[in-house]
């Protein structure tokens, strides 16, 4: 049988690549420097860095303490 520590650490990861992942859009958008982004409003991009790293941040820790409660 698997170790579900293994997969716990895989979303652990891809929940981080994510959040880091939305704070770039969100600062390359806010910068106004990137054509395909150029039509986002500068709060929104701002926003999306917000949630981008409340993901990173916010999301393992919540994972983290349901897993705990589940276990």
């Amino acid at each position: 049988m698997a170790d579900p520590a293994l997969g716990r650490f895989a979303l652990l990861q891809a929940v981080r690549l994510a959040g880091t992942l939305i704070v770039m859009i969100g600062a390359m958008a806010a910068s106004g420097n990137v054509p395909w982004l150029a039509s986002v409003p500068p709060w929104a991009a701002m926003a999306m860095a917000f949630v981008g790293l409340t993901l990173f941040f916010g999301a393992p820790r919540w994972l983290v303490r349901r897993w705990k409660r589940d276990a």
